[in-house]
């Protein structure tokens, strides 16, 4: 005998010596005689999970969150926390219903939303060929499970192996695939692994394509594999799918070691050559553009040289100009001084003629003999001094 206390928040099943239970719900003291107390444990859900009930008769509920449930052992078998299928923008579910009648029923849920299963549904399962991880251009069936369908284009990288040549040559294609689905409900009536049959077709057109072309051929016309034109059976199976083929790219080939050995050594002979060629193209280039250089620097020094030459020559011209107009201004500031010096001199002469000739009028006034007075006077001789400057 004893007490055991239940608190808040805990459920607790009491068993009694005849096997029956009684549900206990905190807070809560029992008492204990011949009784025994199991604590119940806690489930709980948030708002992106959910949680599936199995009850003891076999029927399988969802409880979406948030939420809380004991697992009550004598209700439930067992108790499972999921998470809600996230769905994204890009992306879509196919999800099927079984309905009374028996018949089952198809929705699609587009993202983005959060979706808990009830328990009558289920999603679609796409089990499609995808890449195998030790080799990117290869694809294996089930490579690509999921439920999530993505909407967005996308693409694939896909090696044609086995192409043979009319000349008998076997090679493997390397391609790029870019697609794009349209018509999701087209896709699930009509194939249940879409990539499959891009496989089918692109292989069909390729070897279509090389099947008509030697080898040299093959090579020189690789161009019209990046062509969409060029896959005639990939547009019809893709539109037929609910695709659309966006556009192939095409990324080499490949040949046996034999082949392959002789075309990379043709490979280098011809890049040995062509880069020999440019290499002297570049020589050629490199002595025209010294030889137009020295032309240039040449003919700049002549030009440079007449520059100077110019110049001095001007230099002379305005030297010469110059000494020249200081001869001219140095003639006439002395042209100019003996014609003001020969003006003064003539005025000098005039006022002594007239002093003279005033004497002589006073003289005759007083009835003196003029021819006396001259007579009497010496004979002065002139003398006249010239400067000539040049």
């Amino acid at each position: 005998m004893k007490f055991k206390t239940v608190r808040e928040g805990q459920q607790a099943l009491v068993f009694n010596h005849l096997g029956e239970s009684e549900l206990i719900v905190g807070p809560k003291r029992v008492f204990l005689h011949r009784k025994r107390l199991q604590m119940l444990k806690r489930y709980t859900a948030n708002a992106r999970q959910y949680l599936v009930l199995k009850d003891k008769d076999g029927v399988v509920t969802h409880k979406p969150g948030p939420c809380v449930v004991y697992f009550n052992t004598v209700l439930y078998d067992s108790i499972l926390e999921r998470a809600a299928i996230q769905v994204d923008s890009n992306h879509i579910i196919v999800v099927y219903r079984r309905l009374e009648t028996g018949g089952v029923d198809r929705t699609i849920k587009q993202g983005p939303c959060l979706f808990v299963p009830d328990v009558k549904e289920w999603l679609h399962e796409f089990k499609w060929h995808g890449n195998d991880p030790s080799d990117k251009g290869r694809l294996v069936a089930n490579g690509n499970i999921f439920t999530k369908l993505q909407t967005i284009p996308g693409h694939f990288y896909y090696d044609v192996r086995e192409v043979r040549t009319n000349d008998d040559t076997m090679i493997k294609v390397k391609l790029m695939l870019f697609y794009e689905l349209e018509d999701i409900i087209k896709m699930l009536e009509t194939t249940h692994d879409p990539i499959a049959d891009m496989m089918n077709a692109i292989c069909a057109d390729v070897i279509a394509f090389a099947g008509k072309l030697s080898f040299d051929q093959f090579v020189g016309k690789t161009s019209k594999l990046s062509e969409l034109s060029t896959y005639q059976q990939l547009e019809l199976s893709g539109n037929k799918i609910g695709f659309r083929i966006q556009k192939v790219v095409y990324c080499g080939y490949h040949s046996s070691e034999t082949l392959q050995e002789m075309q990379n050594n043709a490979i280098e002979s011809r890049t040995r050559l062509r880069l020999n060629a440019e290499l002297q193209n570049q020589e050629r280039l490199i002595l025209d553009l010294k030889l137009n250089k020295e032309q240039a620097r040449s003919h700049l020094k002549n030009e440079m040289e007449k520059s100077r030459q110019d110049h001095k020559h001007q230099i002379e011209i305005l030297k010469q100009s110059h000494d020249l107009h200081l001869r001219e201004s140095h003639y006439n500031q002395n042209l100019m001084l003996e014609s003001e010096l020969t003006l003064a001199q003539i005025g000098h002469k005039e006022n002594e003629d007239k002093q003279k000739l005033s004497y002589l009028q006073f003289l005759r006034n007083r009835n003196v003999d003029l021819n006396q007075v001259l007579l009497s006077q010496p004979i002065k001789e002139e003398i006249r001094v010239v400067n000539k400057s040049q």
